[in-house]
């Protein structure tokens, strides 16, 4: 099945196009611990701490981050956003963390 949403028109049924809408992430500051891959940060609905399995190249993409870095609890992903060069809005980059 399609979805086809319209600048001009309103949709018919709403309900389904927020389920077409990508979760929504919380912005956040992480803290990396790279020998132990433990990475904390704050929510407002308290504090996370999480393990990556890339706890290096999550420290690469948090130098190179051009917007704020999105914790999307739905799915357990930070995602990053860098710089590409060609595409305006950067690339996002999601990193799966593992809860302890």
């Amino acid at each position: 099945m399609m979805t086809v949403v319209s600048v001009n028109r309103i949709p018919s049924n709403r309900t389904a196009t927020r389920a077409a809408t990508p979760a929504q992430g919380i912005p956040v500051l992480p803290a990396v611990d790279i020998n132990y891959g433990t990475v904390t940060f704050f929510t407002p609905s308290g504090h996370h701490s999480h393990w990556s399995a890339e706890p290096g190249l999550l420290v690469d993409a948090l130098a190179q981050a051009v917007r704020s870095p999105q914790w999307i609890p739905e799915i357990g992903t930070l995602v990053i956003t860098v710089a590409e060069t060609g595409v305006r809005s950067g690339r996002r980059l999601g990193f799966k963390l593992q809860a302890f």
